[in-house]
């Protein structure tokens, strides 16, 4: 069964309050204005209709919030060039939160993410299973390690997918293994069928297209199909993209924290790194406490940065450990963002007279959602001895 859609908008937090700016500043103005100043903001070129689904997605959500008056929206290029100079207005809450982002940034954010959580029942879900635990989501991102041993080059997978085959026990056994639980019947038999559903779709295109490149593609799709089966129970049965959306949303905010680094989850783990406390009826924030940031992780950081390392060299048996390993298994046992690991590591990487830490720069490329940075270099090694 593919994944259901869901009307969370595929933008950034900082697209939302250019477009809030924008308008602000010269009520009414129009999709094509807000297309043009977009382009000019990532410093590309303002001809044509590039970026015309960033002007369209922000200003759709932003009216959907009550903070811009807005017509129809276009769904696709066609629409767009017929409806780009339609005015764009700002209503009077719009006004009154841009008068907040320049007076109080950070509780404009605090606003706008519990305007958006009254608007999305799927982002009231995701927090509430946010709230139990932390999640941790198997993403396929690799075809020998995810999918099946037997495709350790993307042209095996080429020669299968065309004849409408995959090794879908493999796959599943694999899946078990980064869940560590069994799956049950019926997501097995949801996943199997979703596979075979998706082996229908590509096939003729895995005759045409770059292996590669397809294998790329094919890996993307097998999360649509896998990642709504297995969370379904939870209420998160909406596409891989959502999901994606979601991590970005919430690590603006930064009231919770996605990584792929941490040496004991294979998959994509998420974990709050504030308190949110929602109404009874789960439709409604009551409150955001910030209470796990710069200031109580900088308490004894030195300690909890050697239990940390500890924790890294138990998983991985090196001597060393990978900075961002020992980054992600800081902050997920702390319970802060990296970005507060990063500038905690900035203060005390000269060590104390308890702990010496000693530093090695990353020579080669490795696999990690971002580096550490310590000053103008990027960090690969770390080891945290007691003195």
């Amino acid at each position: 069964m593919p994944s259901e859609t869901d009307s969370i908008p595929r933008v950034t937090l900082l697209d939302l309050f250019t477009a809030l700016r924008v308008v602000a500043k010269d009520s009414p103005t129009t999709l094509e204005i807000l297309r043009q100043h977009f382009c000019v903001q990532r410093k590309r070129k303002i001809g044509g209709d590039l970026l015309w689904s960033t002007a369209a997605y922000t200003s759709q959500e932003l009216s959907r919030l009550g903070l811009l008056d807005v017509g129809a929206i276009p769904r696709n290029r066609r629409t767009y060039e017929q409806s780009k100079e339609r005015p764009v207005a700002i209503t009077d809450d719009g006004r009154k939160l841009f008068g907040l982002v320049k007076e109080n940034t950070a509780a404009a954010y605090d606003q706008i993410f519990m305007m958006m959580f009254a608007a999305h029942p799927y982002m009231q879900t995701f927090v509430r299973v946010l709230n139990e635990g932390y999640i941790v989501v198997p993403v396929a991102t690799s075809l020998k390690d995810h999918v099946s041993p037997r495709y350790s080059s993307a042209a095996t997978l080429v020669e299968d997918v065309s004849r409408r085959s995959i090794d879908i026990d493999s796959f599943l056994q694999l899946l078990e293994g980064r869940l560590k639980r069994p799956l049950a019947a019926h997501e097995r038999l949801e996943i199997s069928e979703g596979l075979k559903s998706l082996l229908s779709e590509v096939a003729l295109a895995a005759t045409s297209e770059d292996p590669t490149e397809f294998a790329k593609k094919f890996l993307l799709k097998i999360n649509d199909y896998v990642l709504p089966a297995i969370f379904r129970k939870k209420g998160l049965n909406f596409d891989y993209r959502t999901h994606r959306t979601l991590w970005s949303l919430g690590q603006e905010w930064k009231l919770w924290q996605s990584t792929s680094d941490h040496p004991d989850f294979d998959g994509r783990l998420v974990y709050r790194t504030a308190t949110i406390q929602v109404s009874p009826a789960g439709d409604r924030v009551d409150a955001l406490l910030f209470d796990s940031g710069l200031t109580k992780s900088q308490e004894n950081f030195l300690d909890k940065l050697y239990n940390a390392y500890l924790k890294v060299q138990r998983s991985t048996k090196g001597t060393y450990a990978l900075a961002w390993q020992l980054r992600a298994v800081f902050c997920f046992d702390n319970q802060c963002q990296e970005s507060v690991f990063d500038r905690l590591m900035d203060e005390h990487y000269a060590g104390s007279d308890q702990y010496e830490l000693t530093l090695e720069i990353q020579r080669q490329k490795g696999q990690y959602d971002r580096p550490l940075r310590i000053g103008s270099r990027n960090i690969g090694l770390v080891r945290v001895l007691k003195r």
